[in-house]
């Protein structure tokens, strides 16, 4: 992006669209109109969007005349990723903004041991102040939505199940961290009243660099294990090693 174009855009692109966030729904073709963009065709590519189309609902709504009229609205939460995959214009707001959603999406998805390098943000070794505060808090996110998903999975599979197989993540190696992440900060929490889940986190991306728990070297792996383990038995009673 040209270094003439301001990176930061003063007022969010809701407010610019004169989007209420509070609605749960919201309707499509005043936003598509305001963009200058068809909403015959982009009602279409929304009704085909495996993703988008999930968060479809045809409502009743008041338009400009104060009069109710249908309209096909989106959930709330699909809208910015919604407007991240429409058309728009070289330097345009909706541009920028979706260049700032690229380098957010970069940096929640990157593999570990990955570049923090995107569009707008340096290398490590080069990074601002805020560059790293920002880099690090996106991998500490990162590597939490993880975990949530992870162990909501875990949980769905020990629901469903009619044997005594226990619940298994594909892959072993995630696998083996996710349970040592949940029950490092679960017996914590048991001892404590602490939820040390954050610390965990953060001690993960900033001892070992581990911002996805997805696809982890061996030893890189290993070595986290280690300290989870060190961190459990650090929390243990001392009477129980009497």
């Amino acid at each position: 992006m040209p270094d003439s174009l301001p990176l930061f855009v003063s007022e969010d692109l809701f407010t610019l669209l004169h989007i209420d966030p509070n609605q749960q729904y919201v309707p499509i073709r005043p936003i598509l109109q305001q963009l200058t963009l068809s909403p015959t065709t982009h009602e279409r590519a929304l009704r085909r969007h495996a993703v988008l189309a999930t968060g479809l609902k045809p409502l009743w709504v008041l338009n400009e005349h104060h009069q109710r009229i249908p309209a096909l609205c989106l959930r709330m939460d699909l809208l910015p990723f919604w407007l991240s995959t429409l058309p728009s214009a070289p330097g345009s707001v909706l541009a920028r903004w979706q260049a700032e959603i690229a380098t957010t999406l970069w940096q929640q998805c990157k593999p570990s041991g990955a570049s923090p390098r995107d569009g707008h943000v340096a290398e490590r070794s080069h990074q601002t102040g805020s560059e790293e505060a920002y880099t690090e808090a996106q991998e500490i996110a990162a590597i939490a939505r993880q975990q949530l998903f992870a162990e909501r999975e875990l949980q769905r599979q020990a629901r469903i199940s009619d044997t005594t197989q226990q619940p298994q993540l594909p892959d072993p190696q995630t696998h083996a961290l996710v349970v040592a992440i949940r029950d490092t900060a679960q017996y914590s929490a048991q001892l404590s009243k602490r939820n040390d889940y954050l610390h965990i986190f953060m001690g993960l991306v900033r001892i070992f660099q581990v911002t996805s728990l997805r696809s982890l070297s061996p030893s890189r792996l290993e070595a986290a294990l280690a300290w989870l383990a060190h961190w459990r038995a650090d929390d243990e009673p001392d009477d129980a090693h009497a």
